[in-house]
C-alpha cells in the first residue's frame, strides 16, 4: 500500500509538472512537490505504515495416499484411498513476537483430497473432492502464563487418546486406524450388505472433535499440563497431560474429560498411556467410556486399546518402526454389539525425502446383537506419506 500511494504521488507530480511547465514557476513547482512530500509521511490517513516486518509466515503439510486391498467374505479388489490418521493438509501459519514472553500465532489448516479410507468402498468411485477447513486458530501464549486458544480448533478433551512413543501414528492413531483407512467399507452377512454396519460407524474412540471454542493450556510444571475450554453450544471440557524421561525411560500420558450434556449427548473420559525403553520397544495403552444415563446406547458405549511397538535403525534412510495393534468397542453403535480389530505394519522413515512408507494389514470382526453372523474385513495397504 505504501509503494503504491508514493508511486500515486509521484505520477500526480510528474502530470502536473507537465500540464503547469508553460505557466507555473519554480517556486509553484517546489511548494507542489513539498506537499506531495507531506501527503506521503502521512499517508493521507489511508494505511498504516511498519517500519519492519514483525510476523512470520510459514507453509507446510503433507500429502498421504496408499493402494489397498480389501476382502470383505463376499469381494475383493483394490482401491486407491487417502488414509485418514493422518489426511492430506496444507496450513499457513503466521507467528508474531510481542516480546521475549509473549507470542501470538494464527494457524488456518485445510484438508484436501478424495479418496478417504473412512468412506470408499470397493466397486464405487468415490467423488467426495473435499477442502475442508480443519483449524482456523488464533493464539496468546506467554511462557509464563500459558496459552488462550480462541477459534475453530481442538478443545481442551481432544486428543487424549493419543500418548504414542512407538512412532506409527501416521498407521494407528491409537485405535482409529481400521476406522479411517477401511471404515467406508460394508459388513456383509453371507453376501448380503448389512445396513448401516462399517468399520467407521461401530467403531469410535470417543475423541471430541474439532469446533469453535476458547481454551486455556497452563504451563508445563514438572512435566505436567492442564487444559480447560468452553465451547459455542455450552459444552465444556478438560485435558490433563504428563511427560517425563526417568532412567531412560520416557513416559506420556494423558487424559480428558468432555461434558456435553448441555448439547444433548454424553459425557466423556479417555485416556492413554505410552512406555518407551532404551531399545526402542514401546508400549501404549488407550481407553474411553462415554456416559449419557438417558437409557440410549450411549449409557455404556466404551473401548480399549493396546499396542506394542519397536524402532530401530537398519539403513541411512532413516529410523525402522513395527507395531502390533488390537482393539474392542462395546456398544458403540447398538446395545449387545461388539466390534474388534487386529492390526500389524511398519513405518519406514525416509529422512532425505521427508517422508514414510508404511505397510499394514487389518483384519475387521463385528459380533452383531442378535447373533446373526457377519464376515470379517481383511485389507492390505502400502502407501507414501510426503511432508513439505
Amino acid at each position: 500500500m505504501q509503494f503504491r500511494t508514493k508511486l500515486l504521488s509521484s505520477m500526480v507530480l510528474a502530470a502536473a509538472m507537465v500540464l503547469a511547465v508553460p505557466t507555473a514557476s519554480a517556486q509553484d513547482i517546489g511548494a507542489l512537490e513539498k506537499r506531495v512530500k507531506a501527503l506521503e509521511k502521512s499517508g493521507g490517513g489511508q494505511y498504516v505504515a511498519r517500519t519492519k516486518k514483525t510476523v512470520s509466515l510459514s507453509v507446510s503439510g503433507h500429502m498421504y495416499r496408499a493402494i489397498q486391498y480389501r476382502d470383505n467374505g463376499t469381494r475383493t479388489g483394490f482401491v486407491s484411498i487417502q488414509p485418514q490418521t493422518s489426511g492430506s493438509r496444507i496450513r499457513w501459519i503466521g507467528t508474531g513476537k510481542v516480546n521475549d514472553d509473549v507470542t501470538l500465532k494464527t494457524v488456518m489448516e485445510f484438508g484436501v483430497g478424495t479418496g478417504a479410507g473412512s468412506s470408499q468402498v470397493l466397486g464405487n468411485d468415490d467423488g467426495n473432492s473435499a477442502f475442508s477447513e480443519r483449524l482456523v486458530d488464533f493464539s496468546i501464549s506467554s511462557k509464563s502464563m500459558g496459552t488462550i486458544s480462541l477459534g475453530q480448533g481442538y478443545p481442551a478433551q481432544a486428543g487424549r487418546y493419543g500418548s504414542d512413543l512407538s512412532g506409527t501414528g501416521i498407521a494407528t492413531l491409537n485405535g482409529q486406524s481400521a476406522r479411517l483407512i477401511v471404515g467406508g467399507h460394508v459388513f456383509q452377512n453371507q453376501g448380503v450388505p448389512i445396513a448401516g454396519k462399517t468399520a467407521l460407524t461401530v467403531m469410535n474412540i470417543l475423541d471430541e472433535g474439532r469446533q469453535d471454542r476458547i481454551r486455556y493450556d497452563t504451563p508445563k510444571f514438572a512435566g505436567f499440563q492442564l487444559a480447560v475450554d468452553h465451547q459455542n453450544n455450552d459444552d465444556w471440557g478438560v485435558g490433563a497431560s504428563y511427560g517425563a524421561s526417568i532412567g531412560g525411560v520416557t513416559i506420556s500420558a494423558q487424559l480428558g474429560y468432555q461434558n456435553a450434556q448441555q448439547s444433548g449427548t454424553a459425557t466423556r473420559t479417555i485416556g492413554s498411556l505410552s512406555i518407551l525403553l532404551p531399545m526402542g520397544l514401546s508400549l501404549t495403552g488407550a481407553a474411553g467410556e462415554s456416559s449419557a444415563n438417558s437409557g440410549t446406547v450411549a449409557d455404556s458405549s466404551s473401548y480399549q486399546y493396546a499396542k506394542i511397538g519397536y524402532k530401530f535403525k537398519a539403513s541411512e534412510l532413516g529410523e525402522t518402526r513395527i507395531y502390533v495393534e488390537v482393539a474392542k468397542f462395546d456398544e458403540i453403535a447398538a446395545l449387545n454389539e461388539e466390534a474388534n480389530f487386529f492390526a500389524f505394519g511398519i513405518v519406514q522413515v525416509v529422512e532425505p525425502l521427508g517422508a514414510e512408507l508404511v505397510l499394514m494389514y487389518h483384519n475387521i470382526d463385528l459380533d452383531l446383537p442378535n447373533g446373526a453372523p457377519s464376515d470379517d474385513i481383511d485389507a492390505v495397504t502400502a502407501g507414501i506419506r510426503m511432508n513439505f
